[in-house]
């Protein structure tokens, strides 16, 4: 079945005035925040843009094929897939202005979104998900416990933004930008949501209850739209409302966080009604498992885990390839076995995790027993 390179194949020669905006586009376009534009795309306080053409013809007067396929990188194929986009009739002429991309390792804070202009006066911002750095991913881990600056920068880009641009506006994001879409429309101000017409989080974690009940997400709950493939771990994360669209992936586990993945079928992904009894099981166990940990201990994991990281010299995932992974681990291990504190952080929270494995597989026992599955068993 076709996916988002088909997708292109079959309607890049289509204007938005021909067809417009949809949720395949707005995956297409979330993912254009992950290609590092750096010195390509002005920044957010010049007055100035570039068509998505002409970065991408710039981008690759830079970059080497080779060396980019070398990365160990799980969004390596991200400006691979920009370039074929930027070929085609429906995204080519885009302009792409407010480039910002941050990472500060004393805030453990990693951010970088990207406006484009889809059509005049119409306005797409995409806030990237987790890159390659370390840092990022503790960022990630740290929204389990706290509100985190990448949360708040993008309340601040959109308010920005908002104020320079006159016209509509959408938000997306993959992973956690879908997350820091939605954050930062629910922050924003009300004459500034009133202008937003859809906000795409595509496999983003969630939030804490309070955020969820915030004035300020509801009055823009009804424009959030939330896909998760089957197998979802990460969009699972936190507390969530319930109308999302499971979609249909061409890989199985946690592959399947990888958008490309996702199936299409004209102008929308390929949806399930449910998600498989395994997955719910999965993310169930391992949000029992979150909230099993108080806040502390929560924060003492996270800081811990990614301290020994730091230790370690360990800064990107890149650090783990050329088969270098296996020796990076035994410095891990190494690090928390030699100290008290990291030790007993991981310790408590390794054993949680196992207790809340085991009280998940007797469920799943009494399950399968019983030949059913009670409607709010696993979520």
């Amino acid at each position: 079945m076709a996916g988002i390179l088909d997708y292109i194949n079959w309607r890049g020669d289509l204007t938005l005035a021909q067809s417009p905006l949809n949720e395949v586009d707005s995956l297409i376009l979330a993912n254009l925040s992950y290609v590092p534009f750096d010195s390509i795309v002005p920044s957010p306080w010049e007055e100035d843009s570039i068509t998505l053409r002409e970065a991408s013809e710039a981008f690759w007067r830079e970059k080497n094929e080779k060396d980019l396929l070398r990365r160990f990188s799980l969004i390596k194929m991200t400006p691979f897939s920009m370039r074929r986009i930027a070929e085609t009739k429906r995204f080519g002429d885009m302009k792409l202005m407010y480039y910002q991309n941050s990472v500060r390792k004393e805030e453990h804070s990693q951010f970088s979104a990207i406006c484009i202009q889809i059509e005049k006066g119409n306005y797409f911002l995409a806030f990237r998900g987790t890159d390659d750095t370390i840092i990022g991913w503790e960022e990630n881990f740290r929204m389990c416990f706290e509100t985190v600056p990448a949360q708040r920068k993008a309340a601040d880009y959109l308010n920005y933004v908002g104020r320079k641009l006159n016209g509509n506006l959408w938000l997306g994001g993959h992973s956690k930008g879908g997350n820091l879409a939605v954050y930062a429309a629910a922050k924003a101000r009300p004459q500034l949501q009133q202008r937003i017409q859809g906000i795409y989080n595509n496999d983003g974690p969630g939030f804490s209850k309070s955020m969820l009940s915030s004035i300020g997400y509801q009055r823009i709950k009804k424009k959030i739209h939330k896909y998760v493939p089957d197998a979802s771990l990460i969009g699972m994360l936190l507390e969530h409302d319930e109308n999302f669209t499971i979609v249909s992936s061409g890989e199985s586990g946690l592959k399947q966080h990888d958008p490309t993945t996702w199936r299409v079928l004209g102008t929308q992904f390929v949806s399930i009604p449910k998600r498989k009894a395994e997955s719910r099981f999965l993310s169930h166990t391992v949000h029992e498992w979150i909230y099993s940990l108080s806040l502390e201990e929560r924060k003492q994991f996270v800081t811990s885990l990614f301290d020994v990281m730091e230790e370690s010299e360990i800064e990107t995932l890149d650090d783990f390839g050329e088969n270098r992974w296996r020796s990076r681990i035994r410095q891990i291990r190494k690090g928390i076995h030699g100290n008290p504190d990291y030790r007993q952080a991981v310790k408590r929270a390794g054993q949680q995790m196992l207790e809340e494995f085991g009280k998940s597989l007797t469920a799943m026992k009494r399950i399968k027993k019983e030949k059913r599955v009670p409607r709010d068993e696993f979520h």
